[in-house]
């Protein structure tokens, strides 16, 4: 059950994971259909010549009510259980709505063709959706994440959202784990690429709105059970390591959703935006001096 523990927690860090709190059987089992679903591998990539001749970036991941294979599923056991409905309620209050819940799968290095490797590590891009054939985006596909904060894909939109994010298999530190900062909602919607420090071999980075203003946050790398469930803020910054090049890799189901009542609510105090206008660095100079 939920105590006033965890509500704090919450508030301070701006994160917090509940350990098997699903049952593991289920998500296991849930796991297992998507796995069974597809052949996984290369097959699932259009060619160099095609994205060449017809590049697509635009509308290429799975949308509410839009080629979407999480939707084809009974998750009533997820979406009715009553510590997530308390938990929900609670922070977000109780109109809260759904805005988009999806599969999200590790790419292992090994399906990757080796002409889209070299033009991966030569850009931002994580999202896989514009080089996978059309019938196979009904899931997102990454191969590493660089960190960000998901209000990115809502410019100009409302940030009073959570993600809640579930490991349908048991994670470890071979299967491209997330890697949450804590706390790092204080510095609210920030545009991508953001100011990091970061070595990962140390178990801190530093994180500012600018250059000028780097302060140190606690990494935390998200290893977890079949039926563990993570809640973390819009403006949480995250982001994984690439697969490995083995065939363990994971299927996760990610969740965002939206504050609606009018009342204030404990994610006011968390966000206190109510617009945002940049979610993105337009400018390539200024990615790759932040990068640098």
């Amino acid at each position: 059950m939920l105590n006033t523990k965890h509500f704090n927690e919450f508030m301070e860090n701006g994160f917090i994971e509940f350990p098997g709190l699903l049952d593991g059987k289920k998500c296991k089992e849930l796991h297992d259909k998507i796995y069974s679903d597809r052949n996984w591998g290369n097959n699932i990539f259009r060619s160099r010549e095609e994205c060449e001749k017809n590049p697509q970036f635009k509308k290429v991941n799975p949308g509410k009510n839009i080629n979407n294979l999480a939707e084809k599923f009974d998750l009533s056991f997820i979406e009715n259980n009553e510590t997530i409905k308390f938990f929900l309620n609670h922070t977000l209050g109780k109109n809260y709505e759904i805005i988009l819940k999806k599969f999200v799968v590790a790419a292992c290095d090994k399906w990757v063709p080796d002409w889209l490797k070299y033009k991966l590590s030569k850009s931002l891009i994580s999202n896989l959706g514009p080089f996978i054939k059309e019938k196979y985006r009904d899931v997102t596909y990454f191969r590493g994440i660089d960190y960000h904060l998901d209000v990115i894909d809502f410019p100009k939109g409302d940030p009073k959202f959570l993600t809640m994010y579930i490991y349908l298999q048991d994670v470890g530190k071979d299967m491209s784990p997330l890697n949450v900062v804590k706390k790092s909602f204080i510095n609210g919607p920030t545009p991508f690429p953001h100011y990091i420090i970061n070595d990962d071999h140390k178990d801190y980075l530093e994180y500012g709105k600018s250059k000028e203003t780097y302060k140190r946050f606690e990494k935390k790398e998200l290893t977890g059970t079949a039926g563990t469930v993570y809640f973390w803020t819009s403006t949480t910054l995250h982001g994984t390591r690439p697969q490995p090049v083995d065939d363990n890799f994971r299927i996760s189901l990610r969740y965002l959703i939206k504050k609606k009542t009018s009342s204030r609510v404990p994610i006011d105090d968390l966000i206190k935006e109510k617009i945002i206008v940049k979610t993105r660095h337009e400018d390539d100079k200024e990615k790759k001096k932040i990068l640098k």
